[in-house]
């Protein structure tokens, strides 16, 4: 796998909200002879459908779609020989004889089948409209530790939809940016509904006065995970990370959800956006010449213009207010350390030097510090990249006067400078707001992650 633990971490938010619900209705069977190139009879998606041995695996099952008509639906595997664990997934790309092409992403993530039997809850309308002929398939594990298709069938295409309606067209009219209509303060971050990741926006000062139960509102509603949000310095565009086309890519869209473009449109994987101060470049991880690992690169907002900064890995890069710099997190000499470079890849200085893990710089509206999360307090930690042990620092921006600006047996991560000097960041799945200092530390919002502050200069 050429995914770096950082990526790891970020899939595990989809299960921060996770809820089984049922009702008495009775599912439509569908035929045990479906298969994925049956495309004069497609099945439904709903219902019992059987899973067929793939070549010799001698494994079989039943995959149930139950719509609990409350806008979920319920998932139900149930093999005929138990595993330990079997991972699966539900994908767009391939089928059941040929597979699923190499480090393809599910368009939901899912935990893995336990004891052969596993009941996940899905978003109604992100599973029927999923556009496809979708296939779920289960993998078992071999003793070298390989993952091998075991078992595999047809979900279908959309109801009503046929095959040669399955590949959206592209989006037009969306060059200029939605006319904005937000006010005060607003906060961008990724939520998880019934196993489907999504980016929402939320009105901070809303927030604060209900006391975390703040109404947010919903920008994305494909199945497959969106996340990692960057605001457009105007505030009237968002760019994100989605594995909507089985891959990692970077995509924009207006600060109303609309016109959601793929900027990359590249088999390697691309994550982490960062919109340029001047709002006419973001810089992303992208992985170059089938490499191992990520490098910083940056590209014009339209998607052209590509040009790679680091050549010994980088992700999550973070702009300086005035545009001239940009800080990141590279793992290029053992571990994770923050590293500040200057904005056309010159000059790669490494700021923070600890055995444990130092990520997710963010700049403070002056310039003058990097707040960024680390493992650092708490060395070794119980498990490298995740856990507990991870805490909110402060440094200047030369690297010196560490301070700890969190404290407790929780997870704090991903954090992001507000305008008015006070951070956001993401505490075991919820976005918590506190002072520079670290004082006054109030729940902002539960069930969330990944939060991107709206630019002050915002109209």
């Amino acid at each position: 796998m050429k995914h770096s633990p950082m990526l790891i971490l970020q899939l595990l938010f989809c299960l921060i909200i996770s809820a089984c619900s049922a009702d008495n209705s009775t599912p439509v069977r569908q035929s045990a002879t479906a298969s994925a190139t049956n495309t004069a009879s497609p099945p439904s998606r709903f219902g019992v459908i059987q899973l067929e041995p793939y070549q010799n695996s001698g494994i079989s099952g039943t995959f149930t779609a139950r719509d609990n008509q409350d806008g979920s639906t319920t998932l139900t595997i149930q093999l005929d020989q138990a595993a330990d664990f079997n991972p699966w997934g539900i994908f767009s790309t391939g089928d059941c004889q040929g597979g699923v092409p190499e480090n393809t992403r599910p368009i939901f993530t899912l935990p893995d089948i336990e004891g052969g039997t596993k009941e996940e809850t899905v978003e109604t309308a992100a599973y029927a409209a999923a556009p496809g002929n979708l296939i779920v398939v289960v993998y078992g594990i071999a003793p070298d530790g390989s993952q091998k298709m075991v078992t595999c069938n047809s979900l279908g295409l959309p109801s009503g939809v046929d095959e040669t309606q399955a590949t959206p067209t592209s989006l037009t009219n969306c060059k200029n940016p939605a006319v904005t209509s937000l006010k005060g303060n607003w906060l961008a971050f990724t939520a998880s509904k019934n196993n489907n990741s999504d980016i929402y926006i939320l009105d901070v000062n809303a927030a604060l006065q209900g006391g975390g139960s703040a109404a947010a509102q919903q920008l994305t509603t494909d199945p497959a995970t969106d996340f990692d949000p960057t605001w457009s310095p105007d505030g009237r565009r968002i760019a994100f990370r989605s594995q909507r086309d089985g891959n990692d890519e970077i995509y924009v869209m207006n600060s109303d959800g609309s016109c959601q473009v793929n900027l990359t449109n590249d088999p390697a994987d691309d994550w982490s956006p960062a919109w340029s101060p001047d709002g006419k470049r973001i810089a992303f991880a992208h992985f170059f010449e089938g490499k191992q690992y990520s490098d910083i690169a940056i590209m014009n907002v339209d998607g052209s213009g590509l040009q790679r900064l680091t050549s010994a890995h980088g992700e999550y890069p973070a702009w300086s207010p005035d545009g001239t710099r940009i800080a990141f997190a590279s793992a290029r000499d053992g571990n994770y350390e923050v590293y500040v470079m200057n904005a056309d890849g010159s000059e790669q200085t490494r700021l923070t030097d600890n055995a444990a893990y130092d990520m997710s710089p963010a700049w403070s509206p002056d310039g003058k510090q990097i707040v960024f999360d680390t493992q650092r307090d708490t060395f070794p930690p119980q498990e490298v990249g995740i856990g507990p042990e991870f805490e909110i620092h402060l440094i200047n921006a030369d690297g010196t006067g560490d301070t700890r600006l969190t404290n407790n047996s929780d997870e704090d991560r991903f954090p992001t400078w507000a305008p008015n000097s006070k951070i956001v960041f993401a505490r075991n799945g919820n976005l918590f707001i506190m002072n520079a200092d670290g004082s006054e530390q109030t729940l902002l919002f539960s069930s969330a992650t990944f939060p991107a502050w709206r630019p002050a200069a915002s109209p």
